[in-house]
């Protein structure tokens, strides 16, 4: 009995072992692969002049204007259209934070962007968006457009047109966080504030925003992440262009490794990105850490 029981802990390891294999297959040796094949010169088109390189794929992809051009597209489709997002989520889930008939029917219409993949949206606002056409176009020729403007192909208009296909999907996102924030407010601090005579607008400033401060930083936090890294929308729609107008980081990485086949510079890109995002995390969420210390 007493042997049994001396051998009992082992089991454990021994059930855990395929899933662990698998972890590792699937996640951790692409991951230390691409680490190692970005210290290397590694070419698909020269495989046999493959060579340790040190640091040098780092170097040159901080040094060349591609990258930061690319960077600074990333933060302008970022940046606005998650401000974008958070305010029309907050506004809306204002609006709709009350009972009313037909509540239900509304917050599920309200959440169906959410349910589409990339692709599928991307390929309906293609069609939505081409020239004469398209009911973009069409709405656009009430306020002074030509009714055949390329938006997408326009140096000017591609990326408002891209940040307007992000903010139409991902807006639900941020109206069902508010939303719960807003359902779950304690009622003593918005009676306190209407004893005291504060208006919607006061209210709104001085207690509900820095009630759902945390649940806001951490909406902000999850959506950042996912429009830094986005591609798939781009790709279809733009594909980076006109010229590199709206080529975001991961556009740039993917032309770097699957066009010009130089995997030791885009897998280098790939572990720029994963850090700028890693930063970008660890800055929000000890934003938050100290916000729920204050508090």
């Amino acid at each position: 009995m007493s042997a049994r029981r001396g051998r009992r802990p082992l089991d454990h390891y021994w059930l855990i072992a395929p899933s662990l294999l698998l972890t590792v297959s699937i996640l951790l040796f692409p991951l230390a692969y691409s680490l190692y094949i970005s210290f290397r010169s590694y070419n698909l088109s020269k495989p046999l002049d493959d060579k340790f390189v040190g640091l040098q794929n780092y170097l040159d992809n901080l040094t060349q204007g591609g990258l930061l051009a690319s960077l600074w597209n990333t933060v302008v489709f970022t940046v606005g259209g998650v401000s974008l997002q958070f305010l029309l989520g907050l506004g809306f889930a204002l609006l709709l934070n009350r009972e009313f008939r037909g509540q239900g029917l509304i917050r599920t219409c309200f959440m169906l962007p959410l349910f589409l993949t990339p692709s599928i949206v991307a390929l309906n606002w293609l069609f939505m968006f081409y020239p004469r056409f398209g009911v973009v176009p069409w709405l656009a020729s009430f306020v002074g457009f030509p009714p055949s403007f390329p938006f997408l192909a326009n140096t000017a208009w591609a990326m408002p047109a891209l940040i307007l296909v992000d903010v139409w999907r991902a807006t639900p996102f941020m109206f069902l966080i508010l939303l719960a924030g807003l359902q779950g407010l304690p009622q003593e601090a918005l009676e306190a504030a209407a004893i005291d005579g504060a208006n919607a607008w006061q209210t709104l400033r001085h207690v509900t925003l820095p009630i759902l401060s945390p649940l806001i930083f951490i909406a902000l936090t999850i959506r950042g992440m996912d429009a830094f890294r986005e591609f798939d929308l781009i790709f279809l729609l733009t594909q980076g262009g006109p010229g590199v107008r709206t080529e975001v980081i991961g556009m740039y990485a993917y032309r770097t490794g699957f066009n010009y086949f130089d995997m030791g510079r885009a897998s280098a890109m790939a572990y720029i990105i994963l850090f700028l995002v890693l930063a970008f995390s660890v800055y929000f969420v000890k934003k938050l850490r100290d916000m729920k210390v204050s508090a």
